[in-house]
């Protein structure tokens, strides 16, 4: 079983694999304004199933690929956070120059785009499974399950706050979910090519 380090190292690879999610959902709050407590909480449970999904997925593919998905892995999510971001850009810049009033609480956060969102934020925890390979099946699904957990709980917490905190910033929530979702993107590249 694991002792007391194992725990430790288990909480903070837990709490650095649910940043992004956090940060995703944080954005969701404040991005769409009229977003239910209920729909933050589905995001957040999307995320937390793709954190502890990808790890198994990882864990079971093992070493035989390892060397070859792991150049590929920060790209994707890259790419997946960078579309994301861009079509935020987008939609804040068409909003913003728009001589008429546009209504705010007609945007929805669609099922796609939370798809999307939890593969680009789970997308490198394909690379913890391939980490804890030396575990036996049991003790692995122990650690991606409080990797998935804390996401979740986490990423709810998060949500609700950028969704309190989005009524004072409706103007700039496009703008900010949009530079959020880029500047993501980029540290996963930069972390994956490092």
């Amino acid at each position: 079983m694991f002792n007391c380090m194992d725990w430790l190292n288990i909480i903070l690879v837990s709490l650095s694999m649910s940043v992004d999610a956090m940060t995703v959902n944080a954005t969701n709050g404040l991005k769409y304004k009229n977003i239910s407590n209920l729909k933050i909480i589905i995001c957040a449970l999307v995320f937390g199933i793709f954190q502890f999904g990808m790890p198994v997925i990882g864990y079971f593919i093992g070493f035989k690929f390892k060397d070859t998905l792991s150049l590929y892995i920060p790209w994707i999510a890259f790419g997946l956070l960078f579309l994301l971001g861009g079509k935020s850009l987008y939609e804040w810049g068409k909003e913003f120059t728009s001589k008429e009033e546009v209504n705010n609480e007609s945007k929805t956060l669609s099922i796609f785009n939370i798809l999307v969102q939890g593969i680009a934020t789970s997308i490198d925890a394909l690379c913890i499974g391939f980490i804890y390979i030396n575990l036996s099946i049991p003790n692995a699904l122990i650690v991606f399950s409080i990797i998935g957990v804390t996401t979740f709980i986490l990423s709810t917490l998060t949500g609700i706050f950028g969704k309190n905190v989005g009524k004072y910033l409706t103007k700039w929530a496009g703008l900010i979910a949009g530079l959020v979702f880029i500047i993501i993107g980029i540290k996963i590249l930069v972390e994956g090519l490092l």
